[in-house]
C-alpha cells in the first residue's frame, strides 16, 4: 500500500512519493515555526529553524530510515523534537554571545487567536491578550513550551514526553506547574495593569 492511500506522510516520502515533501511542509510548517517562535522569540531564527527541521526530516527519512521505521514513526512529535534540539542550540549560541532582553510592558506581538464579537469585547479581549502574552513571556523556557505544546498545539501528554524525552508522569508534573507559574504571572499583570 503506498504512502499516500495508507495516509503515512513519513513512508510517502521515504518513497519519494510526488507532493509528499510538500504535504508534510504544508501540514507541519505554521506548528512548528508558532513552537521555534516561542522558544527562541525572534522571527527569523524560528523561519531559520522551521527550514532546517524540513531539510533534516527529508534527509531522514529518503537517506537513513527503512521502509519500516518511517511507517512506525511517529511523525508530529519526531518533527516537534528536532525543531527543539535546533532551537534549543541556537539559544545556547546566542546566550553565550548576550543575554536577552526581557520587555517590561505587553508588547503588540504574534499574538494568541481570541474571538472578537463587537467593538467593546475587541478591546476586552486585546487586553487580555496583551496580559496573557505579558504573563506568558514571563515563563521560563521550559514552562512556555510546556504549556506551548499542551495547550496551543493540543499535544497529549505522550507526545510531549516523546518530544522533550521525560515519562508522561513527569510531563504532567511539569505542564502542572508550568501553569501554575503562568497563573501566578497572569495575577502580577492584573495587578500591575489594573489602574
Amino acid at each position: 500500500m503506498s504512502g499516500r492511500r495508507s495516509g503515512n506522510l513519513a513512508l510517502a516520502v521515504h518513497a519519494c512519493e510526488d507532493g509528499a515533501l510538500e504535504r508534510l511542509i504544508r501540514t507541519y510548517q505554521d506548528p512548528i515555526f508558532g513552537y521555534a517562535l516561542r522558544l527562541l522569540r525572534d522571527p527569523f531564527e524560528a523561519q531559520e529553524v522551521t527550514q532546517d527541521v524540513f531539510l533534516r526530516a527529508f534527509r531522514a527519512l529518503t537517506s537513513k530510515y527503512d521502509e519500516e521505521r518511517s511507517r512506525n514513526l511517529a511523525l508530529r512529535p519526531w518533527l516537534f523534537c528536532i525543531a527543539r534540539n535546533l532551537a534549543r542550540n541556537r539559544r545556547r549560541s546566542r546566550e553565550a554571545r548576550a543575554e536577552e532582553r526581557i520587555p517590561d510592558e505587553p508588547e503588540e506581538s504574534i499574538g494568541f487567536a481570541l474571538g472578537q464579537a463587537n467593538p467593546a469585547s475587541e478591546l476586552e479581549a486585546g487586553q487580555q491578550r496583551r496580559l496573557l502574552e505579558w504573563a506568558f513571556d514571563r515563563l521560563d523556557t521550559a514552562s512556555r513550551e510546556m504549556v506551548w505544546l499542551r495547550f496551543f498545539e493540543e499535544m497529549t501528554h505522550r507526545e510531549i514526553a516523546a518530544i522533550v524525552g521525560l515519562t508522561e508522569s513527569a510531563v504532567r508534573g511539569k505542564v502542572f506547574r508550568a501553569l501554575r507559574k503562568l497563573r501566578a504571572a497572569l495575577s502580577k499583570a492584573e495587578g500591575r495593569h489594573a489602574l
